[in-house]
């Protein structure tokens, strides 16, 4: 539900995570603006007289999380990937937590009706078009619809069609997105599907939309690893990742390092790699989007690699545990890690991105959502190495525990300081 956006909001009595505070159980929001996070006294002495109270019962405040949609034939891998309202096309929504959607196509019309779609719903748009041929000559920015300009890398893409946009794009000021295809769905995907499969039998008078939420909601601990056993860790092949990182060093050469390390170009659909190709992603400064369960988080993370998590599954927390229990070592990254990369790194990785977008400290963006989740902690990926200390006393900001019988529910969400969907936490 929409509500008018009062001046001010204090929720107290919860769980907010925040670099600014680790231990903050309240955060004020100043119109479109978080002004403050920290105690629950605190924030009501801070608070004006005419602010808004609730009361959070223990619920747990995230950033919101950054959805990515692909559309058309960029999601061969989908059935039905057109925005036509069937159900297998709906775009993700702000009533599971989401705050954004990055949304690519190479159909302008497609991607200005997603875009559309998706401010409907209240979140903000992220719409990169795709071309399916390299730019060579110039391009007005203003034509596009964001500062960014996708190619779609096939088998049979010729590594100098890659160098010729790299080249182009840079010149043009523009970020790069070189998206490989992408044959299988994600681990979060497959886990759902596992479980809408296990509840097959729920009673035929609990409504569709109801069901398909509590399915996506109580995914057993063991499901999304059973789930990625099941589906091998894609590969875009030794060979075409190779001559995308030849065509982006190529690139560069011609360019000059500082510039073309300025535009932030980025490769969407990285899946298995090798050492080697992870150290050439570090050297190139290019960061790179992928599914959990299908590219080596641990290894990219060591190598120093800029990365994102790409979901638009229906409880965006099946991305997170995918990543915490993917199935090999390498595969795996900290629950913080891929919530990071699903919030703030997904903002991060956007051209012109805000420096705050994607976390709760005093002066982001009010884009967040509200959980109802079992409990809360620090959880570490086994085998990946000490990322985060789960001693309290490092002051490591906690996340709901993925470890609980159900994954959070989302209650609410709100984006720049609107609340779209739930409501207001009650006094």
């Amino acid at each position: 539900m929409n509500s008018a956006q009062p001046g001010q909001r204090v929720w107290v009595n919860g769980s907010v995570y925040s670099p600014a505070d680790p231990f903050a159980t309240a955060l004020l929001v100043d119109g479109p603006t978080v002004a403050w996070v920290g105690s629950d006294d605190a924030a009501r002495g801070i608070a004006g007289p005419d602010a808004l109270l609730g009361d959070l019962r223990a619920a747990v405040v995230t950033p919101a999380f950054v959805a990515h949609h692909l559309l058309g034939d960029l999601a061969s891998h989908s059935e039905g990937s057109s925005v036509d309202g069937s159900a297998a096309a709906q775009l993700p929504r702000a009533r599971d937590g989401y705050g954004a959607v990055e949304v690519l196509g190479t159909d302008p019309g497609e991607l200005a009706e997603a875009v559309r779609r998706i401010r409907e719903d209240g979140m903000h748009a992220l719409p990169v078009l795709v071309r399916e041929e390299a730019l060579t000559g110039d391009v007005d920015p203003a034509s596009l619809p964001s500062p960014a300009l996708g190619l779609a890398v096939r088998e049979d893409t010729p590594e100098d069609a890659v160098r010729r946009h790299l080249v182009a794009c840079t010149r043009a000021g523009l970020q790069a997105v070189l998206v490989l295809p992408s044959p299988l769905p994600d681990a979060a995907s497959t886990a759902k599907a596992a479980a809408d499969g296990a509840s097959a039998s729920a009673s035929a008078d609990t409504d569709a939309g109801d069901a398909a939420a509590t399915a996506t909601a109580t995914v057993p601990a063991s499901t999304a690893a059973d789930a990625q056993e099941a589906t091998p860790a894609a590969s875009t092949g030794a060979v075409p990742l190779d001559r995308v990182l030849s065509a982006a060093e190529a690139a560069r050469a011609e360019v000059g390092e500082r510039p073309f390390r300025a535009r932030g170009h980025r490769i969407v659909g990285v899946a298995d790699l090798d050492d080697a190709q992870c150290e050439r992603l570090a050297s190139l400064a290019c960061t790179v989007s992928c599914r959990a369960g299908q590219a080596p988080l641990r290894d990219l993370a060591r190598a120093g690699v800029p990365m994102t998590l790409t979901t638009d599954a229906e409880n965006p927390w099946t991305a997170v545990k995918a990543a915490l229990d993917a199935p090999q070592e390498r595969l795996r990254t900290s629950a913080r890690a891929a919530f990071l990369a699903l919030t703030r790194g997904a903002w991060r990785a956007q051209a012109g991105g805000a420096p705050l977008a994607g976390q709760l400290a005093p002066g982001a963006e009010a884009t967040l959502a509200v959980w109802d989740a079992e409990s809360v902690m620090v959880q570490q990926a086994q085998g990946t190495g000490a990322s985060w200390s789960t001693d309290p006393r490092a002051r490591t900001p906690v996340l709901p525990s993925l470890d609980d019988s159900r994954l959070p529910l989302c209650e609410a969400t709100m984006v720049a300081g609107s609340l779209v969907s739930g409501e207001e936490p009650r006094p």
